[in-house]
């Protein structure tokens, strides 16, 4: 945030002040604080994702959470809202689920529906793995 910029209008800075500071790369716990962020702004795509997990479990198939996140984001009906930050530097990222978030996903998905057949793998977010402050 440009301090000595006092031409900016008050609602840019307040924007600035409320959006979060996280290093980049971002670290595990960052994620997932940005994960829980992305979740609340996107119910009804999460939502979605979780319709198609519990179809694709009513069939007898194991649910897959990268076909999960691929499928809604090429057929999905939602408009997926980002999650805004700066690094350390200052510079704005936005925060979207991907990939790398497959372990958070599933792991939702089964707070959610204990016997969902979903095959967890060991994880960098699993507790017991995660040495990273």
């Amino acid at each position: 945030m440009d301090v000595e910029d006092y031409t900016q209008p008050l609602e840019s800075v307040m924007h600035q002040e409320r959006m979060a500071v996280y290093p980049v790369p971002l670290k595990l716990k960052d994620r997932q604080e940005l994960f829980e962020t992305w979740c609340k702004l996107n119910p009804q795509a999460l939502r979605q994702i979780e319709l198609t997990a519990l179809a694709i479990d009513q069939r007898g198939l194991r649910v897959s959470t990268k076909y999960l996140i691929e499928k809604q984001r090429y057929e999905g009906t939602c408009e997926l809202v980002g999650v805004p930050f700066h690094d350390g530097n200052g510079l704005e990222h936005v925060y979207a689920i991907n990939n790398t978030d497959t372990p958070l996903l599933s792991r939702w998905l089964l707070e959610q529906h204990p016997d969902l057949n979903i095959e967890l793998r060991k994880s960098i977010y699993d507790k017991e793995n995660n040495h990273e402050a």
